[in-house]
């Protein structure tokens, strides 16, 4: 009887594994459960990242290794004037929209902030454009732009305000108006419910004094709700 409780004080006093002690240690476990991320990310952002720098500084074409040529393909591709265009056009676009999405999603945000009738409505309605399929967005967006049976032609001619035709996606300027309108209205509700859930964070005696002061500085009322938003951002992390 004595030994039998002796071997079972042994078995029970015995130390776990070598492999349970590594992954009760929560540095080996967090690394166990990054590996994955890990090589996933190093697959497919990594290594073509990396290649493509390699690639740029070579010749090389589709199935023919090339050599390396140093900074040509880069002084080449920036004295091409379609490439310079494609630049400045992105850079429009980006800073554009970025401008309009934050401007317009902080003032939906701050109306969305207040108590009145109808505020869940209002919520579900400002979030259509986020929710609507992308392909049915973009279906009936190209319908309004198309030039023959553009509801937006139909309305501009009906009102006098045009005596023909517009091709909207045809012209180089009304493409990017175009395609800028349409980037808008599809990120602007993102960005009033991301700013929302900040505002709510927010006290609401430092939203009434910035309030307060949009009368007299209106920058000065941006920089103050941005940095709260930050701030709030910061805290919680």
């Amino acid at each position: 009887m004595a030994i039998s409780a002796v071997s079972a004080t042994t078995l029970r006093e015995a130390p776990p594994p070598r492999r349970q002690r590594l992954l009760e240690d929560e540095r080996w476990l967090a690394f166990v459960l990054l590996v994955p991320t890990i090589v996933l990310l190093g697959m497919f952002i990594a290594y073509p990242f990396v290649r493509g720098i390699l690639l740029s500084v070579t010749n090389a074409r589709v199935g023919v290794p090339g050599d390396f040529v140093g900074l040509a393909n880069f002084y080449k591709i920036f004295n091409d004037g379609i490439f310079r265009t494609s630049v400045y056009n992105t850079f429009l676009y980006t800073v554009v929209t970025t401008v309009f999405k934050l401007a317009l999603g902080l003032w939906l945000a701050m109306l969305l902030n207040r108590n009145f009738r109808g505020k869940a409505f209002t919520r579900a309605f400002i979030l259509l454009p986020f929710i609507i399929p992308t392909v049915l967005s973009t279906f009936a967006w190209k319908w309004m732009f198309d030039p023959t049976f553009s509801v937006l032609n139909w309305l501009l001619y009906h009102f006098g305000l045009i005596t023909g035709r517009i091709n909207w996606l045809g012209d180089p300027d009304l493409a990017m108006i175009s395609i800028i309108i349409v980037n808008i209205w599809r990120g602007v509700p993102f960005f009033a419910i991301s700013l929302l859930a900040g505002l709510q964070t927010i006290s609401p005696e430092l939203s009434e004094a910035a309030a307060i002061s949009l009368a007299m500085f209106p920058i000065l009322f941006l920089v103050v709700i941005i940095q709260l938003l930050y701030i709030r951002r910061v805290e919680v992390r």
